[in-house]
């Protein structure tokens, strides 16, 4: 599993060093051979070189989507293509990574049905809360089954959440959570802001702090996150992201491995 884990930082650093490239180049259009080299250098090194070491532990869905990134790289390096169809493949290409890098990693065997909802009882104990848990849990699968994706990620973010604030209320000393290195301050106050107003931005770094989650979790749930927030559809059209099936099919492994996560009320008790 390291040794995954090495190849999955690898390509993130590679891809990295492109984006810091790209943050240097002031020219609209990439034209500069040696550019054009680099970025296509570093798309074949996926292709050939990182891609077959991991391809038998990676399910389908995510090599999907960081192939088609690099394979946007190369496409555009057979041409004078914008830096801004370099800068959205880059990004693609780093988020899926580090999806996938989180999904391989926090992965654990479930003999039953992955779509059936675990049982929350260790972190819900009111019968009515862990029916509507339950429930969230049906809404997720039945946007992916309609091919909904937009609004499955919504439902998965929203699922999370709920989670995370279930965990929170576990605590019964709630003060681990105003003295992590995370804790979110109001601009205002300086003071750490009330429970009531934390998202779920706070609850992940957080969470991650006080060991509730991984650290490959974590990064996982960040893209998650931000996905969810392509709700905004101004958002949506200033990024130049679309959200496809196989993209939601990919968090929602994503979302049921940080559940099993949060359900084993690791860490602070």
């Amino acid at each position: 599993m390291s040794d995954h884990h090495d190849t999955f930082d690898l390509a993130i650093a590679e891809v990295e060093r492109l984006r810091k490239l790209l943050a240097r180049i002031k020219v609209r259009q990439i034209t500069n051979s040696e550019q054009r080299d680099l970025f296509k250098a570093t798309a074949l090194t996926w292709f050939r070189t990182r891609r077959p070491s991991i391809a038998q532990t990676v399910p389908p869905e995510l090599l999907e989507g960081i192939d088609r990134s690099f394979q946007t790289v190369l496409e555009a390096c057979e041409r004078n293509a914008a830096k801004t169809t370099y800068s959205k493949a880059i990004t693609n290409a780093k988020n899926s990574l580090i999806t996938a890098r989180g999904a391989v990693l926090v992965f654990t065997p479930n003999t039953t049905s992955s779509d059936a909802p675990p049982d929350f009882s260790s972190l819900a104990s009111d019968p009515l809360m862990r029916t509507i848990l339950e429930r969230r849990w049906e809404e997720c699968s039945r946007c992916l089954v309609a091919k909904a994706p937009l609004a499955a990620t919504v439902m998965m973010g929203g699922l999370l959440e709920a989670l995370f604030v279930a965990r929170a209320n576990r605590l019964t000393d709630k003060s681990p959570l105003f003295k992590s290195v995370a804790t979110p301050i109001d601009g205002k106050t300086k003071k750490p802001l009330d429970l009531r107003q934390w998202t779920l931005a706070p609850y992940i770094d957080v969470g991650r702090d006080l060991g509730w989650i991984s650290r490959s979790a974590k990064d996982v749930a960040a893209i998650l996150r931000d996905y969810r927030n392509y709700i905004h559809p101004e958002k949506e059209r200033s990024h130049g992201i679309t959200l496809y099936s196989d993209d939601a099919v990919m968090f929602w492994e994503v979302t049921k491995n940080l559940c099993r996560e949060l359900l084993t009320l690791k860490g602070v008790t």
